[in-house]
């Protein structure tokens, strides 16, 4: 028995091994897993890096779907990607486009026209001599990323010739002071283009060019920004232009003839 308990009795120079050892064993772990952070936050730089140098500079169609084809460009040097939508339709006419251009109630409830949008100012209103105006639209995005500002010069141009109608939103970030409760963008280039065809169509392009600001995830941007520009052509524009205010507008300074007829 007294064998027994010598031998279950802790000895004191195991006990003494174990506990300087336990501080190097710990040591060991913990360096082991700063090397695994550095790999792997190394690897997120190499991949970021390689996909800013990549990109083919040319439009690459990523969806065909309802009537409407969306491409998007990847230029060497960017971490953006460039979007283009196209659709094509007899339904509404080239005033029947641009008539929200100059529609000030939308400030009323601009979520129905940009989803998550919590404001909508008109800053400078439509100029007909210049046919330009100033618009500021607040849009709220997820958790913790603050909401975003697109303060915008937009004007309208159309070929004599062609008929064909520019709306180009471009970003204005110091038209205004900046607020504390929002990220302004500093680059938006956005570009809508209305052409009317032989056949009574018009075939509306829109051109996204934009980055978001601050830390939001641009990948995000890049992955989602495609479907969503698709859903905004084939489904939350046209009902929006199906509306009784917009469906009689005429516009006395567009010219809806033909193309080619110059009057």
């Amino acid at each position: 028995m007294e064998a027994q308990v010598a031998n279950m009795a802790p000895r004191a120079g195991v006990s003494d091994a174990r506990a300087q050892a336990s501080p190097g064993r710990w040591g060991r772990r913990l360096k082991r897993a700063l090397i695994g952070v550095s790999a792997v936050v190394s690897a997120l730089y190499a991949a970021e890096w390689a996909w800013i140098q990549s990109g083919s500079n040319q439009w690459e169609l990523q969806q065909d779907e309802r009537g409407a084809q969306i491409y998007t460009m990847k230029s060497p040097g960017s971490a953006m990607v460039k979007i283009r939508g196209v659709v094509q339709s007899k339904e509404f006419s080239l005033s029947n486009h641009l008539a929200p251009f100059l529609d000030a109630s939308i400030q009323d409830d601009c979520a129905k026209w940009v989803e998550g949008c919590i404001r909508y100012q008109v800053i400078k209103p439509f100029d007909p001599r210049t046919q330009s105006n100033v618009t500021m639209w607040t849009v709220a995005v997820f958790p913790p990323f603050m909401p975003r500002e697109f303060l915008l010069q937009g004007t309208l141009s159309q070929d004599p010739l062609t008929k064909v109608v520019t709306l180009e939103n471009i970003a204005v970030p110091n038209k205004l002071p900046q607020n504390d409760c929002c990220v302004r963008l500093t680059h938006v280039h956005n570009v809508w283009r209305y052409e009317p065809m032989a056949d009574g169509t018009i075939k509306v392009e829109f051109l996204s060019d934009l980055d978001m600001g601050g830390s939001f995830p641009k990948i995000l941007l890049n992955l989602g920004a495609p479907g969503e520009i698709h859903k905004m052509l084939t489904v939350d524009n046209p009902k929006q232009l199906r509306q009784e205010k917009y469906r009689k507008a005429s516009l006395d300074f567009i010219d809806e003839g033909r193309p080619g007829a110059v009057q």
